[in-house]
């Protein structure tokens, strides 16, 4: 009992040298005095005594420990089905490189939208609504528009438009460009739109809506899907978003998978969580660090 006592003591000293990163945060939990002692690596001080605990007959000494920052996630189980779409599109491993793991990406933050002025009303508020009715469906997803630049992280503007996003510049085809940081949130976005292949305001919406969508996630659109569904890669004037569009785009954003993981974590996962209730009727929980 005794040498049980002094490894968990030894832990939370670990804990305590360990955790002054910024990925880091503080508790605080107490051992008793006498086991205090017994570890010469904690050498009891004046701050210390100051922070003693009388319980019972026993002297306790508050200990500040570190643990990473994060929360456990519940696993949420989905078929095999449904795990080969979703896989295929969010993981978007034809734009990753074979030295670089797939991801899977997501907006942590607000999506704030700012419009060029040389969209039209009528435009923005199909797009709007369209936006808005993800919003609805989706708890942890928040889109909506800013008047100002500054107060936006996504931009939407046509080609001959001030060029909101330099990078931009030599696209000759319409298109999206986003950024994410270590943790694969993505944090700023921008999309920019040929208005003269897209002739009408009907084309002009269409294409928003898939490239917006892309947007959302660095997803891949596949040809497994009917050219009506928003994820297809075929090509449509009537593309909406289809039952299990949304239901995939809700997964994403649900909090029953690990945001942010790369494939093999993802997929070892779900063998784990399947495994645990299958054989024993439990349904596991995964650490998640939070990024900074």
């Amino acid at each position: 009992m005794k040498k049980q006592l002094i490894f968990i003591a030894i832990i939370l000293f670990y804990f305590y040298s360990e955790g002054q990163s910024n990925k880091m945060q503080i508790g605080k939990s107490y051992i008793t005095l006498q086991n205090y002692n017994l570890l010469e690596k904690l050498p009891l001080t004046k701050k210390d005594s100051m922070n003693f605990v009388i319980r019972a007959n026993d002297t306790l000494v508050l200990i500040e420990t570190a643990h990473e920052k994060g929360s456990y996630v519940t696993y949420e189980y989905k078929d095999s089905t449904f795990l080969t779409y979703y896989k295929k599109i969010a993981f978007n491993e034809k734009d990753n490189r074979a030295s670089d793991p797939a991801t899977m990406k997501y907006w942590k933050n607000d999506i704030k939208i700012f419009f060029s002025k040389s969209i039209s009303k009528s435009v923005k508020k199909e797009f709007l609504s369209f936006t808005n009715s993800i919003s609805k469906n989706i708890d942890s997803l928040n889109i909506y528009q800013v008047k100002k630049i500054e107060d936006s992280n996504y931009v939407i503007y046509y080609f001959g438009d001030y060029e909101y996003n330099p990078s931009m510049t030599n696209n000759k085809f319409s298109n999206y460009v986003i950024s994410w940081n270590g943790g694969n949130q993505i944090y700023r976005g921008s999309l920019k739109l040929d208005d003269k292949t897209n002739f009408s305001d009907r084309l002009r919406i269409q294409k928003m809506k898939s490239l917006f969508i892309k947007s959302l996630g660095h997803f891949l659109f596949i040809e497994e899907f009917d050219c009506e569904s928003i994820f297809s890669d075929c090509y449509s004037e009537n593309k909406k978003m289809m039952p299990f569009d949304l239901e995939l785009l809700k997964y994403h954003y649900s909090y029953g998978i690990c945001k942010g993981t790369d494939l093999k974590t993802f997929e070892r996962q779900h063998r784990d969580g399947k495994k645990s209730l299958e054989k024993e009727n439990h349904t596991l929980k995964f650490f998640h660090p939070h990024s900074n």
